[in-house]
């Protein structure tokens, strides 16, 4: 009797997980993958959505189709597109969604949410915000790639090789819903014909706040990850420069009296290689001017972009969890109170690794 009980309910599973469990096939054939999705702000709390589906033609070049949709709700919107696309229009392939300033500037952390709940979209989606209408940046196309793609690379590569963090749709929402951490992303916009990233964008929650002075881009990075095969730009003069290449760094931080009224002192070394030097020739006395100065520039860099984090409230760098992962009884309501007053030191230590073969 047991028996035929047991074999009796596995049955029943297996029923229900075929009949129940069956998702509808799509053929890909009858499908629009839209590679590239925008949101800009289009007044009263209505979204205006634009969606770029890359077309194939048949000399074998890449074009684009959009789509566009206005709605309160973005998915709404989505709904909407297909009433006028010939073959269903889904999320599946995305590569980058970009919100305008404007919208980034009204909160995006609903609008972000909205992709992590479906489960079509990959966690590790590029978000980026544009510098003006998304709908503008995504209606042209850039290279020979489909806009999606194109922006996706773009993108890539100036976290591998560049001065963007890494970073995803992952990552974005785990500092917005930290109390310890704030979030960023990357700016595009346009110049001219070409598109290109124009800084970082800095978040208070889920809202843009500011961007990140240019000088700061490359200590901003440093002190979040390690730095390969990055490069630096040292002004030695008013009229001389010096570009140091394969830069590669590492950084500690270091918390004194983390219960009461935490002191950080960060520690961060570079060591690069000089490839281009306007002037003298890179000799002995040269070089170490060179390591001085980029170490004085480099603190001063560093400094006062913390200090205007503090100023601002705001914490990208994720101090805050720093703090917290070596405080036993951490506080995080005392630690908000204090952050825009503690003393955050920084301190740098270059090493020139070689100066060309020519010196």
């Amino acid at each position: 009797m047991i028996k035929k009980v047991k074999i009796a309910a596995v049955l029943g599973i297996i029923f229900s997980a075929l009949f129940f469990g069956r998702v509808p096939s799509q053929i890909l054939d009858d499908l629009n993958l839209a590679s590239a999705v925008g949101y800009d702000f289009a007044g009263e709390n209505r979204i205006k959505t634009t969606s770029v589906v890359p077309v194939f033609n048949p000399d074998k070049s890449v074009g684009n189709e959009t789509f566009t949709a206005t709605d309160e709700l973005s998915k709404e919107t989505l709904r909407k597109m297909n009433l006028s696309s010939a073959r269903r229009l889904v999320n599946g392939k995305l590569e980058v969604a970009l919100y305008s300033k404007e919208l980034a500037k009204r909160g995006i952390g609903d609008l972000l949410d909205t992709l992590q709940r479906d489960p079509s979209i990959s966690e590790r989606l590029l978000v980026a915000v544009a510098d003006g209408e998304a709908e503008q940046l995504l209606t042209n196309k850039y290279g020979d790639r489909d806009t999606g793609v194109f922006l996706s690379m773009l993108i890539d590569q100036n976290i591998k090789a560049g001065l963007v963090p890494t970073y995803n749709l992952h990552l974005f929402l785990n500092n917005y819903y930290s109390k310890l951490s704030d979030p960023f992303l990357p700016l595009i916009g346009q110049k001219g014909k070409d598109v290109q990233i124009k800084g970082i964008a800095l978040f208070k929650g889920d809202r843009f706040l500011k961007t990140l002075h240019e000088d700061h881009q490359f200590v901003f990075k440093a002190l979040l990850e390690k730095l390969k095969s990055a490069n630096y730009k040292l002004r030695l003069k008013e009229d001389e420069f010096v570009v140091i290449e394969n830069v590669n760094s590492k950084h500690r931080v270091r918390v004194r009296n983390g219960k009461h009224t935490p002191e950080i002192s960060i520690g961060l070394r570079v060591k690069g290689i000089i490839r281009e030097k306007m002037g003298k020739t890179t000799n002995k006395r040269e070089i170490h001017y060179i390591k001085k100065q980029m170490k004085k520039q480099l603190e001063k860099q560093g400094t006062e972009m913390i200090r205007s984090f503090q100023q601002s409230g705001i914490d990208p760098l994720h101090l805050g969890n720093e703090v917290r992962s070596r405080t036993r009884n951490f506080n995080t309501k005392k630690w908000l109170a204090q952050y825009p007053d503690i003393k955050i030191t920084i301190k740098v230590d270059v090493d020139i690794l070689e100066k060309g073969v020519i010196d």
